[in-house]
Formats: structure tokens, C-alpha cells, sequence
């Protein structure tokens, strides 16, 4: 296959360069000026061509249409949570997301939505899933049963981690801090997990082979979490700079999750349906969590995207509306943007050399977009065109001979 007259986005420099792409085996094999056709022809007409882009953090296998989160599948029939997975996962990929970390099913639905994608049975993006979430014993489990894993003492969550490992995991999830979307009785500024028991989290996936991604808001939970030595750390809502200087030492990678808040407000009417006690949190932090990523941006904390996907009103397939909030209200560059959203995401899942650039050798996972995202971020909010592994999932304006009709 050939993709002509596109504009090639380096994410690395932010330069366009109008090369044709031979993608061959779901890769892509040259790039370069004139290249003769070899079968397909895919002419996107000018269009700005990106990376297929990386969210770091979803929950596929929520209902976000239900305004309250405490345990919304109570009365599901058997098969609905993970139709509902398969369908969010559609909605991801079609968005531009061609790989999701997904950090908190519901009784492992999501890999075996992982599974049936890999075998090509329905369509989604490549999924790298957490399996259950590892909690000490709260008040939020009720809420989220199916996604909550309590273990109290560093041996007792070295037997969940490795619980999750033997059922397919590819991470390991672990709650530093309480959260935001919670139980009354669990407060986001305390801590949750304790350093002996992140570390034996940690212990249990470097020995797989695995990295662990940690839910911390408040200063002392972050801290916590980069000194154990988790790879990320998602949300930091109330993190402050003396956290963030923590994770720039480590490493640790920040996933900051912004568009939750703006994604529930946006429904006035549903908001106002969400219990009382969320939406009070979700409000308190609304100022906190832009200052926070304004910090850890200013200190130099690598950061990918995430977008929680999975959170009251933040739905699969509106992903990015995150990148929308890094630039407008936190003051990411597009490109800067763009770059958590493909190279560190990519570098998040250990996929670095395979994704996140448009380059020879590496997948083709290759999205479009009519208008130039450096110039209007909310472009990528209208992609038309998206590639995974050489195949046309999406083809809005009939570049090509024809798209993917793979399952659900």
C-alpha cells in the first residue's frame, strides 16, 4: 500500500514533510519522494498525517453515560460489561487512539476484549490492560467491585499482583492516594498504600518483566510512589512542586488526566445528577489540578497522555479533548501536546521503537486530519483518517480503496 500527498508530522521537531509512505506487513517499509505504487493507493489529499496517538489511561469497561459511579453494573445481564468494553474500544481507535493502557477493568472483560482484538475477531486499539486495581481495604470497593483488588501489607499485595500477572496482565495498577470519583469516606489527600507496599508492587512486576502505574493526588502519596519506583504516576491533582521535583529525580512519568473535570461539567443537567459529595471534589480540584500540571511542567516532569476515559462524562472516542485542555489551560505548546500523546505514551508501554513517530521500520499506525493541529489543537478532535498496522479503520473522505469491518 501507498499513502501520497500527505503532510508527515515529525513529532520531534514539529517540521511537515510531504514524503509518500509504503506501508508493507502492517509497517512502514519507505518513505520518501515519488515512490512508485506497489498495490493500494491511498491518496489523503493534503491531509496533516500524525502518529496513530497513545492514551495512557482509560477504563473501556465503565458506563460513563451513568452519572453515578457506585457500581453502576450492579444489575447487568451477563455479556454487557464486556459488549460495552468492545464498543468503547471501537470508539478509541476510530478517535486516533491505536494503543490504550488500560488501568482498571471490571472482572477482566477488558482483556478478554484485549484477546478478541488481537485475534482479530472485533476492532480496537492495541490494549496493555492493568487487570484489577490493588487497593487497601476502603469504602470505595463497593463502588467499583469488579475493578478493586484489596490487599493489605506488602505480602498480601505481592499475592494481587501476581494474581493479576496470571490473568493476563501486562501492568500492575496500585492506589497511592485515595481518590476523586469515590466513596464519601475516602479522601484524595490521604495517603492510601504505604512505600513497603508499593514497593513490593514494584517487586512483583520488575521481576515480570512489568512496570506499575500508581493513582496518587496528594504530594505524599507522588512522593511515595516515584521512590518505590513506579513508571508513572496518574492524576497528581493536588501534587505541588516539591512532589514534582520527586518524580523528575525518579523518572516517573506524570499522566495528568485533565479532561475529567471539563468532561462531566459539560453536561450541565448531568452534572447536576451526580452525587453530591463527587461533584463537590471534582469542583475543589478544578484550579489545583492546573496549577499542579503547570508545576510539574515547569520543574521538566515527562508527561503522556491520559484521559480516564471511564470517569462521569468523559466518554470513549472524545479522547481528544484532553490534549484540547493541555494546550488552553495549562499551557502545553500543540506539539508538546502532540508529543506526550505519541512519543512518551509510546515510551509508557515499552513500545518506543515500534510507535508514537512516523518512521521506517516502525508500525503504520497513521492518522489524519484536515487542518493543521500546531496551528488549531482542536483539529484532532475531527481526525478522518486512522491506520493501525497497515490497515484503514476509518476513512471518512474515501482516501482509500476501503476500510477494516472487523467484528463489533
Amino acid at each position: 500500500m501507498l499513502i501520497k500527498n500527505g503532510k508527515i508530522l515529525d513529532v520531534l521537531t514539529g517540521e511537515y514533510h510531504g514524503h509518500d509512505i509504503r506501508v508493507t506487513d502492517g509497517r512502514i517499509a519507505e518513505i520518501g519522494h515519488g515512490l512508485a505504487p506497489d498495490g493500494d493507493t491511498v491518496d489523503v489529499g493534503g491531509a496533516y498525517l500524525l502518529p496513530g496517538f497513545v492514551d495512557c489511561h482509560v477504563h473501556i469497561t465503565v458506563n460513563t453515560e451513568s452519572a453515578n459511579p457506585n457500581n453502576p453494573w450492579r444489575d447487568a445481564l451477563p455479556g454487557m460489561i464486556a459488549v460495552w468494553a468492545a464498543r468503547a474500544a471501537k470508539k478509541l481507535l476510530h478517535c486516533g487512539i491505536t494503543a490504550a493502557r488500560e488501568v482498571g477493568g471490571w472482572d477482566y472483560h477488558e482483556i478478554g476484549v484485549r484477546n478478541a482484538i488481537n485475534a482479530g475477531w472485533i476492532t480496537g486499539p492495541r490494549l496493555f490492560c492493568a487487570g484489577r486495581i490493588l487497593t487497601q481495604t476502603t469504602a470505595s470497593t463497593p463502588y467499583f467491585i469488579g475493578m478493586y483488588e484489596e490487599a493489605d501489607g506488602a505480602d498480601a499485595v505481592r499475592h494481587a499482583a501476581r494474581k493479576q500477572l496470571a490473568h493476563g496482565a501486562d501492568l500492575i495498577k496500585v492506589m497511592a492516594s485515595g481518590a476523586i470519583t469515590s466513596s464519601e469516606y475516602e479522601s484524595a489527600d490521604a495517603i492510601q498504600y504505604r512505600p513497603d507496599e508499593l514497593q513490593a508492587a514494584v517487586e512483583i512486576a520488575t521481576d515480570n518483566f512489568k512496570h506499575v502505574a500508581a493513582h496518587a493526588h496528594c504530594p505524599a502519596a507522588i512522593k511515595n510512589a516515584a521512590r518505590a519506583g513506579c513508571r508513572t504516576v496518574e492524576h497528581a491533582a493536588l501534587g505541588d512542586r516539591d512532589s514534582f521535583v520527586v518524580m523528575k529525580e525518579h523518572g516517573t512519568i506524570l499522566i495528568p488526566t485533565l479532561c475529567t473535570i471539563s468532561a462531566m461539567f459539560a453536561d450541565e443537567a448531568f452534572a447536576a445528577r451526580v452525587p453530591d459529595h463527587v461533584r463537590a471534589e471534582y469542583a475543589r480540584v478544578e484550579e489545583t489540578r492546573i496549577a499542579a500540571m503547570q508545576a510539574a511542567r515547569d520543574v521538566g516532569v515527562k508527561v503522556a497522555m491520559g484521559t480516564d476515559i471511564g470517569t462521569p462524562g468523559n466518554h470513549a472516542g472524545d479522547n481528544m479533548q484532553e490534549l484540547e485542555v493541555m494546550v488552553n489551560a495549562a499551557g502545553f505548546s500543540p506539539l508538546e501536546a502532540i508529543h506526550s500523546a505519541t512519543v512518551n505514551g509510546a515510551g509508557v508501554i515499552d513500545q518506543g521503537d515500534t510507535l508514537g513517530q512516523i518512521t521506517e521500520g516502525r508500525f503504520a499506525d497513521i492518522i489524519a486530519c484536515q487542518e493543521d493541529p500546531l496551528q488549531n489543537i482542536s483539529a484532532l478532535r475531527d481526525v478522518c483518517f486512522v491506520m493501525k498496522d497497515g490497515k484503514v479503520y476509518r476513512d471518512d473522505h474515501g482516501f482509500g480503496p476501503g476500510i477494516e469491518q472487523a467484528g463489533i
